[in-house]
Parts: C-alpha cells; sequence; structure tokens
C-alpha cells in the first residue's frame, strides 16, 4: 500500500486535535464483526499514536469492512484517505474520503469541528452547493459563532443570484451588529454591490463606514480609494487629507495620496507623498519597500530622479539600519545606474548582516571588478571562501585576479581547483574555467598551449562566446589559421551583432584577413558603440591601423595619437605617429 506522508495536510488536519483519538464511541448492535470491528478500531488507534501509520490504516479498513454503519470508524478511516489522495489525480480516492466524513457530519451536524472540517473541505473542492449547505447548518447551530457566519457570507457571495447576494450582505450586516464597523465588512459588502453595478450602494457604504468613526483615519482612506475608483478625485482628496490631519504618522494615508497622484499623472504631487509615507515609522519594512520599488519603477529612467532616489534609500536606511533586504535592494538599484563602488559599499552591509549568501559574496567581488580594485575583491573572494570553501566560481574569479596581476602558478592553481569543484554536469562553468585557462597561456605567450584550452571550452559548450571570441582574436594576432578565426567570431557576430569586443575581434581578423573594406566598417561600428569612458587604447590603434590600410592616413594618424594618450609608453605606437605609417612589429 502507499505509505503516508510524514508531513499531514493543514487543511485536512485543521482539527486532528479533535480527531477519534478522543470521541466516544456509540454503542453498536453487538455482534461478532462487530466487536472484532471495535477491537480493530481501538487498536488502529493505539498504532496511531505509535506513529505507525501503515498499520492503523489496514486496521481502520478492515474494521469499516467489518462494521460499515459505523460512522466513527468511517471519520478516521476518511482522515488517512484523503491524505493518501493528496495527489489531485486520485479523484477515486478523495471522493471516498469526502463521502465517509459527509456521512458522519450528517450524522452528527453538531460536531462543531468535524463539520468546519468538512466545509472548508468542499470549499476547496468548489462544491458551492454542500458548502453553502454545510455553513447553513452550523450557522442555525451555532449562530453565536461569528467565523461560521464570516464562511457563509462568504460561500454565499460566490456565484450565486441576487437573492444570495442580498442574504451575504445581511449576515454582514448582522455580523457588524454585533463586531462594530470594520475594513473587512464593508470591503466584502462593497465587493458584492459592485459586482450588481450599484454605484451608489458602494458609496454609500464608504460613507457609512466613515461616519461610523469619523476619528478613525483608515476609514477615511477607504473612503479615499473607493471614490477614487469612481474618478471622484476631489473628494477623494479631501479624505486622504483628512486622514493625514487625523495621523500624521500614517505611511498609508501619505502613500494613498501618492497613488491618487500618479493616477492622475501629477509627478510632483506623487514623489512628495511617496517620500513622506516612507518617513513614517507607522509601515513596516516590507511595505516601504513595495511602495520604494513602484516608485523606482515609475522614476529610475529619469536621470534627474537618481538624487531622490538615494535619498529615499537613505532616510529608510536611518529607520532600519539593521535591516538586510534594504541595503540588498540599494546595492541592486546602484548596479543598474552603474555606480558600482556605491553598490559594493551597500552589498558589503549587506553581507555584515546577512554572511550566508554565497550570491552576494559573488555579487561583491564582481563590483569589486568592475571598479577595478583587485586588492577589494581578492579580498572578498578570500572571506567567502571562509563560508564557502567549495565554490568553484569564486576560485575560478580569483585565478583569474591572480592572472591579471602576472601571477601564473597561482592563477592556473585556483583554475585546477575551480576545475575539480565543479560538478561534470554543469558543463557551461566547466567551459568557462577552461576560457580562463586558455586565456593565462596566452598571457604567458604559450598560444599553441591556450588554443589546446580553448578548444576544450568550445567542446563544453559551443554556444561560449567569450572563448570563441578570444581564441579568434588570439588567433588573428598570431596569424594562424585565419579561415577559422573568421568562422568562430561570425558564430558570436549572430548572437552579438551590437557588441564593441566582439565587433573590434570581428574587425581585427578582417584586417587580418586583408578584407580592409570590411574591416573598416566593423571598427566604425565598434566605435560607434563604445563609449568614451569605456574607449580602450587596442581599439584606437586597430582603428588606425584598418584606416591606414584602406586609404586614409590621416585618419589613421589621428586614432594612433588618440591611442598614444592612452599608452604613452607603447613604443610600438610612438613609431607609427612619429613616421606616419603602419608598422606590424
Amino acid at each position: 500500500m502507499k505509505r503516508l506522508p510524514l508531513i499531514l495536510l493543514p487543511l485536512l488536519l485543521l482539527v486532528a486535535a479533535f480527531s477519534a483519538t478522543g470521541r466516544a464511541r456509540k454503542p453498536a448492535t453487538q455482534s461478532g464483526d462487530s466487536d472484532k470491528a471495535d477491537y480493530m478500531y481501538l487498536e488502529a488507534l493505539r498504532a496511531k499514536s505509535q506513529g505507525n501509520y501503515d498499520a492503523a490504516y489496514a486496521l481502520l479498513s478492515r474494521a469499516a469492512e467489518l462494521n460499515p454503519s459505523d460512522k466513527e470508524t468511517g471519520l478516521e478511516l476518511s482522515n488517512f484517505i484523503l491524505l493518501l489522495a493528496s495527489d489531485p489525480s486520485d479523484t477515486t480516492g478523495l471522493a471516498e474520503g469526502i463521502a465517509r466524513l459527509r456521512d458522519y457530519w450528517d450524522a452528527n451536524p453538531s460536531d462543531y469541528y468535524t463539520g468546519v472540517k468538512y466545509g472548508l473541505l468542499v470549499q476547496r473542492m468548489l462544491d458551492r452547493d454542500e458548502a453553502i449547505r454545510v455553513w447553513d447548518t452550523l450557522h442555525d447551530i451555532y449562530p453565536d459563532k461569528v467565523e461560521i457566519a464570516f464562511q457563509l457570507a462568504d460561500a454565499l457571495s460566490r456565484g450565486g443570484d441576487n437573492a444570495d447576494r442580498s442574504r451575504a450582505i445581511a449576515i454582514y450586516d448582522s455580523i457588524e451588529a454585533v463586531e462594530g464597523p470594520s475594513l473587512a465588512l464593508s470591503s466584502n459588502k462593497i465587493q458584492l454591490y459592485f459586482n450588481e453595478n450599484d454605484t451608489a450602494a458602494v458609496l454609500s457604504e464608504a460613507d457609512r463606514l466613515r461616519q461610523a468613526s469619523p476619528g478613525n483615519a483608515d476609514f477615511q482612506v477607504f473612503s479615499g480609494k473607493v471614490y477614487s475608483m469612481f474618478g471622484r478625485g476631489d473628494e477623494a482628496l479631501r479624505f486622504f487629507d483628512r486622514a493625514c490631519e487625523l495621523d500624521p504618522s500614517s505611511g498609508l494615508a501619505y502613500y494613498s495620496k501618492a497613488e491618487y497622484y500618479n493616477s492622475i499623472n501629477d509627478s510632483v504631487g506623487y514623489d512628495r507623498e511617496v517620500f513622506n509615507a516612507l518617513r513614517q515609522n507607522s509601515l513596516d519594512v516590507d511595505t516601504k519597500l513595495s511602495i520604494l520599488r513602484g516608485y523606482i519603477q515609475e522614476m529610475y529612467t529619469d536621470s534627474l530622479q537618481q538624487p531622490r532616489i538615494r535619498q529615499l534609500f537613505d532616510t529608510l536606511i536611518v529607520q532600519h539600519p539593521l535591516e538586510h533586504d534594504i541595503h540588498d535592494y540599494y546595492a541592486r538599484y546602484l548596479i543598474v545606474v552603474r555606480d558600482y563602488e556605491a553598490a559594493a559599499e551597500q552589498e558589503e552591509q549587506t553581507l555584515g548582516l546577512n554572511p550566508a549568501d554565497p550570491e552576494g559574496w559573488e555579487m561583491l567581488s564582481s563590483l569589486y571588478l568592475q571598479t577595478e580594485d583587485l586588492d577589494k575583491a581578492e579580498d572578498a573572494i578570500i572571506r567567502s571562501l571562509h563560508y564557502y570553501p567549495d565554490n568553484p566560481r569564486q576560485h575560478l574569479v580569483l585565478g583569474s585576479i591572480y592572472g591579471m596581476r602576472g601571477d601564473n602558478d597561482s592563477c592556473m592553481a585556483q583554475l585546477d581547483k575551480a576545475l575539480k569543484l565543479t560538478p561534470a554536469e554543469d558543463v557551461e562553468l566547466i567551459s568557462r574555467i577552461y576560457t580562463s585557462m586558455g586565456d593565462n597561456m596566452y598571457q604567458q605567450q604559450l598560444p599553441d598551449s591556450s588554443y589546446v584550452y580553448y578548444s576544450k571550452a568550445i567542446t563544453y559548450d559551443p554556444t561560449n562566446t567569450l572563448a570563441l571570441n578570444n581564441c579568434a582574436y588570439h588567433m588573428a594576432c598570431e596569424g594562424k589559421d585565419l579561415d577559422e578565426a573568421l568562422r568562430m567570431i561570425e558564430t558570436v557576430m549572430k548572437s552579438e551583432t551590437d557588441n564593441p569586443t566582439s565587433l573590434d575581434t570581428y574587425a581585427w581578423v578582417l584586417f587580418k584577413r586583408k578584407d580592409y573594406a570590411k574591416a573598416r566598417e566593423a571598427i566604425d561600428r565598434t566605435l560607434e558603440l563604445t563609449g568614451e569612458d569605456d574607449m580602450s587604447a587596442d581599439v584606437l590603434e586597430h582603428a588606425g591601423d584598418i584606416y591606414f590600410m584602406d586609404g586614409e592616413p590621416d585618419k589613421a594618424l589621428y586614432f594612433w595619437k588618440e591611442a598614444l594618450k592612452l599608452t604613452p609608453d607603447n613604443e610600438l605606437l610612438q613609431r607609427k605617429v612619429r613616421n606616419k605609417s603602419y608598422y606590424f612589429k
């Protein structure tokens, strides 16, 4: 048989504490079979209490066979059947479990806990009529149970005709007479009025709630939202203003005003009220972050708003200096606006609050690499390895850092370690590691060895554009197998048509193949796509070489001079500028 799951479904065990283990058994007509059934029932309860669910299920099943009229046995068995039928495809088991539960409750309608359990179950199964029957019966027996009245009204409001909706509203009114006005009750009634397109009733309900407690700021906000929904902006704003007067610390009131201003495209009002909302201590951190996310989505494309957004983050950090999620979200925002140094500062705060974040450590080291601070990047990785020593990606990055410093032995040692730690199925990471090995071999002026590693990288991941690009570029620099170099870089260009690095490699391969016209087109596109801050001496020198060989020495000289400004000690560039001529080496 199927083994019972150890984690029981919350809905089905809603009243587990009141299961048949503590229920008095009704006397049965004594016979041989009923005696056996009673004995098996008691043994089943004992097995259940000992955690032996398989035995309990088997005993209950046999007891039900011997005495099918015993409702308590049927109830206990239904619990097991429903658990075994937790797979939605097991409709037969589910139907049997529900039927046994219904049989018991129909015979014992005053059993409150079983009735609630059954009502919730059929409601979950979308059996509206049966749910109404159950809640109606329980409501008649327990008229003072507000939770039952709520369930009945909710079931009546789900579909049905106007009579059902009217009855649901009457039930909500009866609850309000006992409990007093509340947002939940008015919200439920307004939803029913809205479904009937009764605008007057919707507004009347909002007015009635507000007038029931004129000093309640939340009721004022609620009225403002309702009136705003129907385009009654002036009245809505008056209610929002009144809410702020009643409770100047209500973040909800200020944010509701902000939403209203946003709905009428008043960016100044929206900005002001969001700021007011986030300054209030009455809002919890999650709500503030949700507000801030919405604000950033509205404003982040406007670079003029960046100081304002940062001010909002700074305000939240002053209020909640130890909230991990605020620092983390701030770091991610700063990455989007490319302030990598400030993003690293926030990520340091994030990891200080919760160092158990391997992705956060990887992001921190990447941020330091973006700012070209190799020492801090190395330090971040070493700290991360204290918590996650077997993270192959961090060993890969650490190896690359050593390679950039010219420490080739340490570089290859870290890359070897990364390779050993990488699961065999992670072919993408293995390919990246071999790419870094190829880069380091070329840096050591071992081009043949570098091609071996690049080949391995491409074998593991034929879509590794970095390996394809670097291998093609180095082959062009060496004048080696230019047809294969062209094939590789053309493969890259299919997916990276506007990547300046790939375009530069494409231009250089074409240049080496003496296809100067196409090379010039590619280098022009490279220059167009490369920002002033990202321009490198290599790209400018390539442009000069290509223009010279394409018959424009004056423009070539201009590019060489620009390249020389970035690398004034480059002797080859000095010769080109001095003699106004191209030199290979």
